[in-house]
């Protein structure tokens, strides 16, 4: 045998064709009436035919579905066949459909002599409008060209049940949507007189509601008189009810009355609180409504109490997780969430941080009344605003309010919700080993082994990040290795059960945590990421050889004050600063050029930092200037606009003050490479003109910006006191490990859930 790899190739090549013509065998006739000719000549042949047998009146409808079978053909650079999938057997057998099987069928519905000119007209139109939905239907991705066979075969049932008056619409159900939608929900169906149109298209209605419930109600309006209205509204109400709620106060809409006319106890609930004037307020304990376990006069009474109302949310999220844990989701637990997490931050928070300079009496005066839980629930759902101290200040009381001092019944009382992020936050504010020294050494060891355990399961890397965040801050050799056993029970655990995900996510941690304790280990060669000990000096030069900075001021007092003392770097002889209505514009004059694009703190309340940052941002990409530090100066509640704004070309960014996994995992996605460092709470011109003038020595010297060095020297600067406390509050890229892990996962597997 001179070729076998060559017969093989053959043979399965046929293989493959007669499965083909096997399972679509009633279309065999076109392999005897034109399998030796290409398609494009049966089309023509077919045509010329046609148009010696076509009633004059209707040779324009004839050639409306000749031009729709062309179009087929030249899309996706076509020719003479419809490359409708990447398998050119498959392409062969849709031609063989939409050209030869299309052409028979309106050979077919022309010759027959039961039709008259009108039933003629119309089944040809309905062919036209088959094969314009074919082409529309492929084009935007909503109708797959391999169902090409079942398109035509249902319109050819579709219309000997309508030529013989029976109902169309046990034929519907049987149909796949993307095919009933082509042939009955178009503008130009041909069974419109049908007696089983009506019910048809609600049929289809029915089937698109399955494969697309978020958008039920919204072609419920289009849809009023279905039977299965009602059902349908009560389905919405318990898989989304904050899209239930949202329509229910539309009351002149067809969706808005039919929703208040349902008896569902949910239902009428989510119709009640729509109707509030405080219905945001109300919805939160939707599920308690709903079950009758609360009125909506009870929420009301505490409406106005922010203590009382609190206290609500907390012992709803308490129950709330108790019944997840048992795989019992409550109705808006979404909501109840959200809104705790505003009231914790807006009301306690925030108050507390602004009375930083206030004596403790005074400063936490308002946590008085609230009990360990409530407490402990300002400290996982704050940890994007609270000070190091106001942390400080509601840990300890926390700890002296629970009984016996004890932080594992602390836990169970809390159901463990959320403690993942609560021993992460305790370690990066040294907190964590008094929390573990108050309760048994047996209990604080399962404790950190539950903290490593499981992190592949959720649905995110939160999770995982928290335990690379939480690693660093860990001072306890003991707990370190405790956690270092786990990281390779699981990992182990892994590899035998052949999991990518779980073995990347292991792999990674216990990597960066060998690292973190050598940096003798090259990371970026183990985990395949760029350098982390340093960013080379190249990598942050434009195509001018400069070094291009963005530094974004927000316009509260706490953003003025900052501009202010920022600007104070740079009024040497080494630097050069031209100013705008809206920006300043601060160039080196000595060593390497630098190039430093700051906007003016102009006032947040009318938006205009927003636009100076807009206009700044518009003004460099009209000169092609891509900076590659980017610099965050402000309260964490404006990180996110300075991410928004993250421009792609930033290899280090500068956050201050960071909300940890998801600031975290945003920077990335738009900054993959970047070198990150982060803040536990704002940061302070102390430590943050220190750092910056750092890294602009380096770069005016042409050196490469090393972490190390520059640690290991600023360390030295601040070693003793508030000086210290608030340097040991700064990440630095080397050491941010949630960063590192983030990256590491990203080059692995491509994806950062």
């Amino acid at each position: 045998m001179k070729n076998p790899g060559k017969i093989q190739e053959t043979i399965t090549a046929y293989s493959i064709n007669f499965a083909f013509i096997m399972r679509f065998l009633h279309i065999i006739v076109f392999v005897f009436a034109g399998a030796c000719l290409c398609p494009d000549t049966v089309q023509a042949e077919v045509s010329d035919t046609l148009k010696k047998k076509v009633d004059i009146s209707r040779i324009r409808y004839h050639e409306n579905i000749e031009k729709e079978q062309n179009l087929a053909l030249g899309f996706k650079g076509g020719n003479g066949t419809i490359n409708g999938s990447d398998n050119s057997h498959i392409n062969t057998f849709i031609t063989n459909v939409i050209i030869e099987r299309v052409n028979l069928l309106r050979d077919s519905i022309e010759n027959n002599k039961a039709l008259d000119h009108r039933l003629k007209v119309k089944y040809l139109s309905g062919l036209e409008n088959l094969v314009k939905g074919f082409n529309s239907g492929w084009r935007n991705n909503s109708f797959n060209p391999v169902l090409a066979e079942e398109l035509i075969a249902n319109y050819e049932m579709l219309m000997q049940a309508d030529i013989n008056h029976r109902d169309i619409s046990p034929i519907v159900e049987k149909a796949s949507y993307s095919v009933g939608n082509i042939n009955i929900n178009s503008s130009g169906s041909a069974m419109y007189e049908n007696a089983g149109y009506t019910n048809a298209r609600q049929i289809l209605f029915r089937k698109y509601c399955g494969l697309y419930p978020d958008k039920a109600l919204q072609m419920l309006e289009l849809y009023p008189d279905v039977p299965f209205a009602d059902s349908l509204v009560k389905t919405v109400a318990y898989r989304n009810p904050n899209q239930l709620y949202d329509y229910a106060a539309a009351t002149r809409t067809n969706v808005g009355r039919i929703i208040r006319r349902n008896s569902d106890p949910v239902v009428k609930a989510i119709v009640a609180i729509s109707s509030s004037k405080s219905g945001q307020q109300y919805y939160p304990f939707l599920d308690e409504i709903a079950s009758e376990r609360l009125t909506l006069a009870d929420v009301f009474d505490i409406m106005e109490d922010n203590l009382a109302y609190y206290k609500m949310l907390v012992k709803m999220q308490v129950n709330y997780t108790e019944r997840l844990i048992k795989r019992d989701t409550p109705l808006a637990y979404d909501k109840l969430v959200a809104k705790l997490q505003d009231r914790a931050k807006n009301v306690y928070i925030e108050e507390i941080n602004a009375l930083h300079d206030s004596p403790d009496n005074v400063r936490f005066k308002i946590l008085e009344q609230l009990s360990p839980q409530e407490l402990y629930y300002l400290i996982v759902l704050g940890e994007d605003v609270i000070y190091t101290s106001s942390y400080k200040g509601v840990f300890n009381r926390m700890m002296q309010r629970t009984p016996g001092n004890s932080g594992d019944s602390l836990l169970i009382s809390v159901r463990f919700d959320k403690f993942k992020k609560f021993i992460r936050l305790a370690a990066g504010y040294n907190k964590l080993d008094e929390f573990l020294q108050s309760m048994p050494d047996s209990n604080s060891q399962r404790l950190m082994m539950a903290f490593v355990r499981g992190l592949e399961k959720t649905g995110t890397l939160e999770d995982a990040v928290d335990v690379a965040d939480s690693y660093g801050s860990i001072r306890n050799p003991v707990i370190t290795g405790l956690i270092d056993q786990e990281i390779q029970r699981n990992l182990t655990q892994a590899r035998e059960a052949g999991e990518k995900r779980p073995i990347v996510i292991y792999d990674i941690l216990q990597t960066i945590f060998q690292s973190s304790q050598d940096s003798s280990i090259n990371i970026s060669a183990r985990l395949k990421i760029p350098p982390v000990y340093r960013v080379d000096n190249h990598a942050l030069l434009d195509d001018s050889g400069r070094v291009v900075q963005q530094v974004f001021f927000y316009g509260d007092k706490d953003g003025k004050d900052s501009y202010a003392n920022f600007m104070t770097m740079f009024t040497g002889a080494d630097w050069k600063v031209s100013r705008t209505s809206q920006w300043v514009e601060i160039k080196s004059t000595k060593g390497k050029p630098i190039l430093i694009y700051a906007n003016l703190p102009l006032d947040y309340e009318k938006g205009l930092d927003s636009v100076a940052q807009v206009h700044m941002r518009e003004y460099m990409n009209h000169r092609n200037l891509k900076p590659t530090i980017t610099i965050h100066r402000g309260h964490s509640y404006w990180v996110g606009s300075t991410i928004r704004n993250l421009a792609p070309s930033s290899k280090i960014v500068i956050l201050g003050s960071c909300g940890g996994f998801h600031n975290l995992g945003d920077v990335l996605k738009t900054c993959p490479d970047a070198h990150i460092i982060s803040s536990k709470e704002v940061g302070t011109r102390h430590i943050n003109e220190p750092i910056l003038k750092a890294i602009n020595d380096d770069l005016k010297q042409g050196r490469n910006v090393d972490w190390l060095n520059i640690w290991k020297d600023l360390a030295a600067k601040f070693t003793t006191g508030d000086a210290k406390e608030r340097f040991d509050n700064y990440v630095p890229p080397h050491k941010n490990l949630g960063a590192l892990f983030i990256k590491a996962y990203f080059v692995q597997m491509g994806t950062y859930q």
